[in-house]
């Protein structure tokens, strides 16, 4: 078909050690594993633009922060990733995951120690190798608080030399998140495409705020550009996140003694299943760039647009599929987490698709069939970058595919087409993998060439481009392994292995053939 054109969590509190072990107060409880929930301290990771907010009033800072006030919580500090050489250590009474040496993968008994800190140095993988671009949940401290109420992971990514980097972001063990007080500014989660109300996330820290003195600001993750405005009314308090990732929101009020009072909490976003997020430059000229996603374990060739083997605009989207599209990759019988075609979730919040912007959700909604996997949400054609209302129909929105439940051991490939545009610069896509709401992969900036250097669309490459992304895998349990596994696996596509060389070919080739051969099934 041708295409026309015209719950929160919390603030940490940190007590003060006698000596670098401490022991737990008590056992806390497992919580689950998909809750991006975080609070921490330290410097905040560079992110993405910050979103506008609402006004202080006159003279005041908000910036400023004080311990005058009577509210609960006080500052939040967003984690930068541990600095400390000989960091605390606190040991799980109920029995503790710190052994003398840091592992990698899957261990005999089936455990995953990916992204952990099981030497509880405050350290993470840096003994496990990688590839450049890929990225993995992490947590630092004893392994056993990973999934306590309270404690929740921040994101490392693999550099060019094949190392983990820092871990950024989370709340973790080193920083007793199961100590933490539920009462004042705490982190939030949420859903691609919800609408959340920031008060929430401020606890009885703002109850002594003077009425109309209250003001919220997000910082995106990095990529997001445009960040999405704060609005609303009495107080602004309302975002809506189009994106996957860790937000950072800072709270300020005013009390009665004329002082100003500030924390900053995380909100994190994530979704079920696979989602992947395109992203690329908005502010310069009109660029479309299209994203495609193959079905798991073919080889057919793709086609511009899609086809029944391949999810793209011209077949994925709602009105497609309504239209006739014959994508149907999964079983119409089948419950999940089996992957099937449509599913309405009973848990309204859990179809996404229904808050798709620009005035899609509202379709998906009333076709009352629920999510089609895959999907694309929407088809981003054109946009005004300096808009920043994320429900206007101008507002540059991702371009992101969804499954929801994604098979086991499916090779699924990831692909970019540069569709058209009138830029006269080169533009930079970025391709965003995220499984079960962790980050799996970041290409497009890292993960390419030697020495590294980001993905580069020249103006000649318009209306013919096209890039073979990558591959992703979610794994089939290992035998014993508990609960399977939460993530997956990507692997970066490249021309030249040894030179990290994107696979960059044109439209007319790809119509002919699929590309490389997939990897071959991870064996355990």
């Amino acid at each position: 078909m041708f295409r026309h054109r015209v719950l929160s969590v919390f603030p940490v509190v940190i007590a003060a050690a006698a000596s670098s072990v401490g022991v737990a107060a008590g056992c806390s409880a497992e919580g689950k594993r998909l809750a991006f929930d975080k609070t921490t301290k330290g410097s905040a990771n560079a992110g993405g633009v910050g979103g506008a907010g609402g006004e202080v009033g006159a003279g005041d800072n908000a910036s400023a922060q004080t311990g005058g006030s009577d509210g609960f919580g006080g500052m939040i500090h967003i984690d930068g990733g541990s600095t400390e050489e000989t960091p605390e250590v606190v040991v799980n009474p109920c029995g503790s995951a710190c052994g003398p040496t840091e592992l990698c993968g899957v261990d005999e008994l089936g455990v995953d120690h990916s992204g952990l800190d099981d030497d509880c140095n405050g350290m993470i993988d840096e003994t496990c190798p990688c590839i450049a671009g890929q990225a993995h949940s992490c947590f630092r401290g004893d392994p056993s608080f990973r999934h306590s109420p309270g404690c929740f992971p921040g994101t490392q990514l693999c550099d060019e030399t094949g190392t983990w980097g820092p871990c950024i972001g989370g709340v973790h063990a080193d920083e007793k998140c199961h100590m933490s007080d539920v009462a004042g500014c705490h982190p939030m989660q949420t859903a691609p495409f919800a609408n959340v109300n920031l008060k929430e996330g401020t606890g009885a820290f703002s109850e002594d705020a003077l009425a109309g003195s209250e003001a919220w600001t997000v910082t995106c993750p990095p990529g997001v550009d445009p960040c999405p405005a704060v609005g609303g009314t009495g107080p602004a308090d309302d975002f809506k996140p189009l994106q996957s990732g860790e937000y950072t929101v800072t709270y300020t009020k005013r009390v009665a003694s004329g002082e100003t009072a500030t924390c900053v909490y995380p909100l994190f976003v994530g979704a079920r299943g696979l989602r992947v997020e395109l992203e690329w430059e908005h502010d310069r000229a009109s660029v479309d760039l299209d994203l495609y996603l193959h079905k798991p374990n073919n080889t057919q060739p793709w086609t511009i647009g899609g086809s029944s083997v391949a999810c793209g605009y011209g077949n994925c989207t709602l009105e497609e599929l309504l239209d006739g599209s014959t994508i149907r990759w999964f079983d119409d019988a089948a419950t999940p987490p089996e992957p099937v075609n449509w599913y309405l979730d009973p848990e309204e919040a859990n179809n996404t698709c229904f808050y798709a912007p620009r005035g899609v959700g509202d379709t998906w909604r009333a076709y009352g069939e629920g999510c089609h996997n895959p999907r694309l949400d929407l088809d981003n054609i054109s946009c005004v970058h300096r808009i920043t209302d994320p429900d206007h129909p101008d507002f540059c929105a991702p371009e992101n595919i969804n499954v929801d439940f994604p098979p086991r051991d499916g090779w699924m490939r990831i692909a970019v087409h540069y569709f058209g545009g009138t830029a006269s610069t080169d533009v930079h896509p970025r391709v965003k993998i995220f499984c079960n709401g962790e980050l799996g992969a970041d290409l497009g900036p890292t993960g390419f060439y030697d020495p590294e250097q980001p993905v580069t669309f020249i103006p000649e490459d318009s209306g013919d481009r096209f890039w073979l992304v990558a591959d992703v895998l979610f794994p089939k349990a290992d035998p014993g392994q508990c609960g399977g596994s939460n993530t997956c696996i990507v692997r970066p596509i490249y021309e030249d292995e040894t030179m990290k060389t994107p696979f960059l070919s044109e439209a007319l080739t790809m119509i002919r053939e699929f590309g490389p051969a997939y990897p071959s099934l991870p064996r355990p």
